[in-house]
């Protein structure tokens, strides 16, 4: 049986129409008797870097009508599949006959979770001796034992102690889908500014398919992302057409005014050595009207807003001792290295990152946010449950100590009051 193409045009992308994936089906017979198994195999190629969230959907309808009787999918079966890099992937369907005698036709489609495709197989088949009328699909779905095998090795299999599934997944998904509500703004132009290894860059670029998304950093940690991809199970050979990385200050973005649709920033601007205020002026300079601005700032009072959770486990630990003595910690101290998928650094760095910290405090960077005239469109914190004060804590408020993160999405005003 022929292979389907599915086709997906990504607009003001830049990119042609293009075979993301495609399916076959094979081993299903012409003819079935009452209560005999109908069996089949489904082959998905994924000609894309990967499919994110791929669903395999089966429909049983008569023969020359729309009305689906009965359906299937691959989720209802139990395989839940954060994403699936390119190659080829083998399923096979099993479910027991139980419609009445007729003529019938077998639809097969590969989509997502959020695209429901029209088939790209129809297979006709016919019942005969049946007497039942089915009326839920009580069928099997089962991976191929390479294909198992090979799902088995991917590296979201490690759940969120991977730092690359942590950021390349989990993260873009909290962006994107979040607090971005997959605004139809992730199609334009995104700039992210403090895009350190750029693994979050690339999930939200895969998913969405921007015209451009430009990943903005001082250090250039992004030409070592193919291999960090490549590593991961992700066939990344190099930065996509339309990523473009810019080595720089976001203390001075090198572009024109109202130039991005949406600008992104996960917990970089506490990093901005010498303070954040001109980096969030540039945000509103290159911002749009109309756009947004997803912020996660790094808060300095929080248990562990050090960023030196790699040499203690001790809560606050930067906030009860004297600085010289984290110091001594620090840079004497083996730190039990998380995954950072290959991006390690030494103790001096780890110093060097600790002084040049903003001490942002969740209230007045609020505060800070409002300044400049955004709409605020939602928001939300992360807080520990209980914070255990001691001697050194007294000087400090609860919700500074207790918050460990906050998410802002912003937006620009599409028109502006004068004097703002």
């Amino acid at each position: 049986m022929a292979a389907g193409k599915g086709r997906i045009q990504y607009d003001g992308g830049g990119l042609k129409q293009h075979d993301s994936a495609t399916l076959a089906v094979s081993g299903m017979a012409h003819e079935y008797e009452a209560g005999r198994l109908l069996e089949l195999s489904l082959d998905l190629t994924i000609r894309d870097i990967c499919l994110f969230n791929p669903v395999l959907r089966l429909f049983i309808r008569r023969s020359g009508a729309q009305e689906h009787l009965l359906g299937a999918d691959t989720h209802q079966g139990g395989l839940f599949y954060p994403w699936l890099p390119r190659g080829a992937y083998r399923f096979t369907f099993g479910w027991p006959v139980t419609l009445p005698a007729g003529e019938y036709e077998l639809c097969a489609a590969w989509g997502t979770v959020s695209e429901v495709r029209l088939p790209d197989v129809v297979q006709p088949f016919r019942i005969r001796g049946a007497t039942g009328n089915s009326t839920l699909f009580a069928a099997s779905w089962m991976p191929g034992e390479e294909t198992r095998r090979r799902i088995e090795a991917l590296s979201w299999q490690k759940g969120m102690s991977n730092w690359f599934h942590r950021h390349f997944c989990h993260a873009a998904l909290v962006i994107g889908e979040s607090f971005l509500a997959d605004s139809p703004l992730l199609r334009g132009r995104i700039l992210d500014v403090g895009a350190g290894e750029g693994i979050t860059d690339l999930g939200l670029f895969l998913r969405y398919r921007p015209q451009e998304l430009v990943a903005m950093d001082i250090v250039d940690y992004l030409r070592e992302l193919p291999r960090v991809a490549q590593e991961n199970d992700l066939p990344l050979e190099r930065l996509p057409e339309g990523f473009t990385f810019v080595q720089g200050s976001c203390a001075n973005i090198p572009y024109d005014d109202a130039s991005f649709d949406v600008v992104i920033s996960w917990g970089s601007v506490e990093h901005i050595a010498g303070g954040y205020r001109k980096a969030l002026d540039e945000v509103w300079r290159v911002l749009k009207p109309g756009g947004l601005f997803f912020i996660n700032p790094g808060l300095y009072y929080s248990a562990f807003g050090s960023h030196l959770g790699e040499f203690s486990d001790e809560p606050h630990l930067h906030l009860k001792i004297a600085e010289e003595k984290l110091r001594e910690l620090v840079m004497a101290t083996q730190p039990r290295i998380m995954d950072r998928s290959g991006f390690d650094v030494s103790n001096a760095d780890y110093w060097r990152f600790y002084k040049e910290l903003n001490r942002i405090r969740v209230a007045e960077f609020e505060a800070e946010l409002k300044g400049y005239g955004y709409i605020v469109l939602r928001a939300a914190i992360r807080a520990s449950d209980m914070v255990e004060y001691s001697a050194e804590l007294q000087p400090y408020g609860i919700l500074d100590l207790a918050v460990e993160d906050a998410f802002f999405t912003l937006q620009k005003p599409v028109t502006l009051i004068s004097g703002i």
